[in-house]
């Protein structure tokens, strides 16, 4: 007797493996941002094993990190100071302002103050979606555009 998945597990299947990337990029990301160094694939794939999208996502966030940073320190706009946001809020914008460049803007931004909302204690995920959505808004990211 097969065991087959309905079309609604097979999207529950989906979402949760597209979630359980996300947290692993971020976590990586984390680990820099932890002891405020730029992400260094080199070193990340030294002590695991990354799958090709991994490799490449983070290839482009490690040579894109000043560009990224600076969009969002200002998107800040004076808010906050980078130093003084929490490494795992910093990852996460880090990888959500990535995110929006490859995905519909509205799934990346839902997703981003989800994981906030999970790992982190407090109004942080208002932050995360404050930011997100200026990025979105001043730097004319489009996901239809990349299509």
């Amino acid at each position: 007797m097969e065991n087959k998945l309905s079309n609604e597990d097979k999207k529950n299947l989906f979402l949760i493996n597209s979630f359980n990337k996300r947290v692993k990029i971020i976590t990586y990301i984390y680990q820099f941002e932890l002891f405020d160094e730029k992400v260094n694939v080199n070193e990340i794939f030294s002590n695991n094993d990354l799958n090709n999208f991994e490799v490449q996502t983070l290839t482009i966030i490690q040579n894109k990190y000043v560009l990224f940073k600076n969009l969002i320190i200002k998107a800040l706009n004076n808010a906050w100071i980078w130093e003084r946001l929490q490494p795992l809020i910093r990852a996460i914008l880090l990888y959500g302002l990535y995110e929006l460049f490859i995905n519909e803007p509205k799934v990346v931004i839902n997703e981003m103050v989800n994981i906030t909302k999970i790992y982190t204690i407090g109004d942080e995920y208002k932050l995360v979606n404050k930011v997100l959505d200026t990025l979105l808004k001043t730097n004319q990211i489009s996901f239809e555009t990349k299509k």
